[in-house]
């Protein structure tokens, strides 16, 4: 399998010092536990776009493995709604999210990851635990553990998206912009 240049010029895997990956995944961006990742430059790019941040985490191309359920956790602690206008964000915001994102990540690691069914196990056939410590993901209208909020569903880019509408109110750009606000 032919081997490109990483875009940033560092190491292209864990163990290896030679800065390339295989061509099918040289559109991916560096996973948040990445030690190579540059922390920065990734705060700027998703402050450069004109997107929400739970759409911007979930873009494999900016960041990636931050998948649907450790976006929505994410979120939740750092109290954030997921249509949250990325471009109106403030660096150290934007760095909060990121934090947390990485807390999930790693906590989830150590758990073994989230497993939901028999499908996703480790080596030894074994399920993940980590889904006995989500906050709100899969939580519809059980109480949100820092508020005791009903946790809501909605639907987001044909999946389900779980938060407290407490904790996590609907931006005043996102309700100005929806449909159901203009009418439509």
């Amino acid at each position: 399998m032919p081997l490109v240049p990483t875009a940033d010029g560092a190491p292209g895997g864990r163990g290896s010092t030679l800065p390339a990956v295989p061509l099918p995944a040289a559109h991916i961006a560096r996973d948040l536990l990445d030690p190579y990742l540059d922390r920065a430059a990734l705060v700027a790019a998703l402050r450069r776009r004109r997107t929400g941040i739970k759409r911007a985490l979930l873009d494999q191309t900016l960041v990636s493995g931050v998948g649907n359920i450790y976006a929505d956790e994410a979120l939740w602690r750092a109290r954030m709604h997921g249509a949250t206008p990325t471009s109106g964000m403030r660096r150290a915001r934007v760095a909060e999210v990121l934090d947390s994102a990485e807390r999930v990540m790693s906590e989830a690691l150590l758990a073994g990851g989230t497993s939901f069914d028999g499908l996703y196990v480790n080596v030894n056939g074994a399920s993940g635990y980590f889904d006995r410590s989500l906050a709100v993901y899969g939580q519809v209208d059980r109480p949100c553990p820092r508020c005791g909020t009903e946790v809501l569903r909605e639907r987001f880019m044909n999946r389900s998206s779980f938060r407290c509408p407490q904790c996590q109110p609907v931006p005043r750009a996102a309700r100005l912009s929806s449909p159901v606000s203009r009418g439509l």
